[in-house]
């Protein structure tokens, strides 16, 4: 799925999470843990209820007898609902309330936004999270018996083990069940903000390394006016390249509380940057921080550095420096996915030259 199509449908998703997570529904989810010596007893559920299965660790195979014991349990099993018999451990979604089928529903569209490697990450995210809680599972792996794992590609079970991964909610925690009083219209709301601000499915992080030693792809230069116009063509842009691909200063504004701010920026701007995109109108002639910005350009500009740089139209206002025989993407009336598909087509270029 291409990423103008994948954004249009997380922007869709985030607005259907946030609207039934605004009515406050009567609606939970937790997570049962299931072993072979610990089933879940004693529990009764709501009269409206989905459960599904996330993952399971089935035990090591080690000899012939164990492998065709386990193809005989994956041929008898219900993988997406109950999973794969005879498995030592366990993990269900459960979603219970008025609105549980409305909710699966929902989930199960967000699910098919990921990829099939996003898909197999999300999984093995939650696989490894067992992994390194389960003490059995630590002793086990000293020997030559090979353990075995069950994920589910279900687009309900991928989605839910992706927020639950989101929210740091994966780890078992050696009881038959973890109600974390979740409303799951509202957990997938912050986990769909997330995917659409971080444009990756791993959990956001603090920035690896100091900013002044990241090599960006790409680095925008606005005024303040604009904004919100540049924000959305920034989220684009991250949702396809990648965490700290993309200078845009709201996503590192830790980072930018410094002093001799005015040298960093021309760094990032002169140095540190494959394309710069600058965002021309009245106001970035205005505006001193764009000014600051502007000179390190103009160098660029005066190295013959030119393919380092883009210029798009908000405006026909002057810009000193700028003249009728200068190219420019006029963007006036452009929607944010297509400015940023025009970004990433002219990065290519200018990423080709650097490793030339």
């Amino acid at each position: 799925m291409s990423i103008r199509k994948r954004r249009r449908e997380l922007l869709r998703l985030r607005e259907a999470f946030e609207e039934e997570a605004s009515e406050f529904p009567d609606t939970r989810l937790s997570i049962l843990y299931l072993t072979q010596m610990k089933p879940l007893a004693g529990r009764t559920f709501h009269k409206e209820s989905h459960v599904v299965m996330l993952w399971q660790y089935y035990g090591t195979v080690s000899d012939t007898r164990q492998v065709d014991a386990l193809l005989a349990n994956l041929e008898q099993s219900d993988i997406e609902t109950i999973g794969v018999r005879g498995s030592e451990f366990s993990c269900y979604a459960l979603i219970e309330g008025h609105k549980s089928k409305h909710f699966v529903r929902m989930a199960r569209r967000a699910g098919c936004v990921f990829s099939e490697k996003e898909t197999q990450e999300i999984q093995m995210n939650a696989i490894d999270d067992f992994k390194s809680n389960l003490h059995e599972y630590k002793n086990r792996k000293e020997t030559k018996r090979k353990p075995v794992f069950a994920g589910n590609d279900s687009p309900l079970a991928v989605w839910l083990n992706y927020v639950l991964y989101h929210l740091g909610k994966t780890h078992p925690r050696y009881m038959p069940e973890v109600r974390i009083g979740l409303d799951p219209f509202a957990a997938s709301l912050s986990a769909t903000d997330d995917l659409i601000e971080s444009g990756t499915i791993s959990k956001t992080k603090e920035t690896a390394q100091e900013i002044d030693k990241i090599r960006f792809k790409v680095a925008l230069s606005f005024p303040g006016e604009k904004r919100a116009v540049v924000s959305e063509v920034a989220d684009a842009l991250r949702l396809e390249l990648g965490g700290d691909s993309v200078f845009f200063d709201n996503y590192y504004q830790p980072e930018l509380a410094r002093p001799n701010l005015d040298l960093l920026l021309q760094r990032i701007y002169h140095e540190n940057s494959d394309l710069v995109v600058v965002f021309l109108c009245a106001d970035y002639e205005q505006k001193e921080w764009c000014g600051l910005e502007w000179r390190a350009i103009r160098d660029l500009i005066k190295q013959k550095e030119d393919k380092k740089i883009m210029l798009l139209r908000l405006d026909h206002g002057e810009v000193s420096g700028i003249l009728g025989i200068d190219g420019y993407l006029d963007i006036n009336n452009m929607p944010p996915s297509k400015v940023a598909n025009f970004i990433v087509r002219r990065l290519e270029p200018a990423t080709a030259t650097k490793n030339a």
